[in-house]
C-alpha cells in the first residue's frame, strides 16, 4: 500500500487516502487515452493507437475489476477501417459511449478530404463489434484541428464535448447522437492557468451533488508538467465552469504525466475511479509507452476531488 506524497504546501489542499490499485494496470505496450465503459458487470477500455503502419486500430482490453485486463482484439481492421481516413496516421482518443441501445465510439483521425484532424463516429450493437464507421468524418472544422471527443449525456440531453484551438467546446447532438442538432458550439474554457501552460484537453463528463463537473488535462502531455485539472459549474453540462486552480492529480518520484482519461462508477457503484495514462519516471516521451492506470478519486467536503500524486 502507497503513502501519500506530497510535493508542495501549496497542492496539498485536501488529505490524501490510499489506492487499492495496483498501478500501472496495464503495460507491455502503449495504452493512451483510455476511454472506459462499464456494461453488463464488465469494464471495457479502448485506447489510443500509434501504431501508424498497421490497419489495426485502437485496443479493446476488458476487466471485471479495473486491476486484472484482457485483450479482446481491435476496434478497426481491414474489414472496416474508416473509408475517409488513412491508415499512416493519427487515430487518438477514442471512447465507447452506450446511446439508445446502441455502442457508439468518437474518435479522433485525420480527414482526408481537409487535411484536418477530425472526430469519426462508428456504432455497433454488440460492445465488442463489429463497429461501422460513417462514410464521412461525423466533425470537421475548416481552419481547425478538433481532437479528443466525448460525449455528455445529462438528464437524456446529448452533447459532443471536444478540444479546438486550445478551448473544450461543447455542441448538441441530436437524440440518438448520430448528428448534431444545431450550429451552435460553447466553448467552455481554455488553459488560462499557470500550472496548464497553453493546454487544455481530453475532456471527460461528470455529474454528482449538483455539480457539472469537466476533468481534463492541462500542459504539454510530453513532459512531467503534464496533470489532471477539474472545473465545475452549478448551472448547467454548458456552463459557466470555475476551475480548480491546481490539479488535482500529478508526477511524484516513481510516476509521472497522469493525463487523459474517463471515470467510471467503482465495484460498490458509490465511489469513482479515473482511468487515465502515465509514464514511467526517466521514461517520458520519446518512444517510451504510456501505461494506464486506475485511481480512486477521494472528494473533500466542498466537493472538490482531493489531491494525489499518480499511483498513491
Amino acid at each position: 500500500m502507497l503513502s501519500c506524497k506530497y510535493l508542495s504546501v501549496l497542492l496539498v489542499l485536501g488529505a490524501c487516502s490510499a489506492q487499492r490499485f495496483n498501478n500501472p494496470v496495464l503495460e507491455g505496450a502503449d495504452y493512451p487515452d483510455p476511454g472506459v465503459l462499464y456494461y453488463n458487470g464488465t469494464y471495457y477500455a479502448v485506447t489510443t493507437s500509434n501504431n501508424y503502419s498497421k490497419v489495426e486500430k485502437y485496443p479493446i482490453h476488458s476487466s471485471k475489476d479495473l486491476q486484472n485486463w484482457k485483450f479482446e482484439g481491435y476496434i478497426f481492421d481491414e474489414s472496416n477501417f474508416p473509408v475517409w481516413s488513412r491508415v499512416d496516421d493519427d487515430f487518438w482518443a477514442p471512447e465507447i459511449h452506450i446511446i439508445q441501445g446502441r455502442f457508439h465510439i468518437y474518435f479522433t483521425a485525420r480527414d482526408v478530404k481537409s487535411d484536418l484532424l477530425a472526430i469519426g463516429l462508428a456504432t455497433s450493437n454488440s460492445v465488442l463489434g463489429p463497429y461501422k464507421p460513417q462514410q464521412e468524418a461525423f466533425l470537421v472544422v475548416p481552419g481547425m484541428w478538433v481532437v479528443d471527443s466525448t460525449v455528455i449525456n445529462h438528464d437524456g440531453q446529448l452533447m459532443l464535448c471536444w478540444v479546438g484551438q486550445r478551448y473544450i467546446r461543447v455542441r448538441n447532438m441530436t437524440d440518438d447522437g448520430m448528428a448534431f442538432k444545431d450550429n451552435n458550439t460553447v466553448a467552455l474554457f481554455q488553459p488560462d492557468l499557470e500550472w496548464e501552460a497553453d493546454g487544455t484537453e481530453g475532456p471527460w463528463y461528470l455529474f454528482r451533488n449538483g455539480y457539472h463537473y469537466i476533468f481534463y488535462s492541462g500542459n504539454d502531455f510530453c513532459t512531467d508538467r503534464y496533470a489532471l485539472g477539474v472545473a465545475r459549474s452549478s448551472v448547467s453540462p454548458a456552463g459557466p465552469y470555475e476551475k480548480h486552480p491546481t490539479p488535482f492529480l500529478w508526477s511524484n518520484d516513481i510516476f509521472k504525466g497522469p493525463g487523459h482519461g474517463s471515470i467510471v462508477r467503482d465495484l460498490d457503484g458509490k465511489g469513482y475511479v479515473y482511468v487515465h495514462h502515465g509514464w514511467k519516471a526517466g521514461e517520458v516521451c520519446q518512444d517510451y509507452w504510456r501505461l494506464m492506470f486506475s485511481t480512486t478519486l477521494f472528494w473533500g467536503d466542498d466537493d472538490w476531488p482531493k489531491n494525489m500524486t499518480i499511483g498513491d
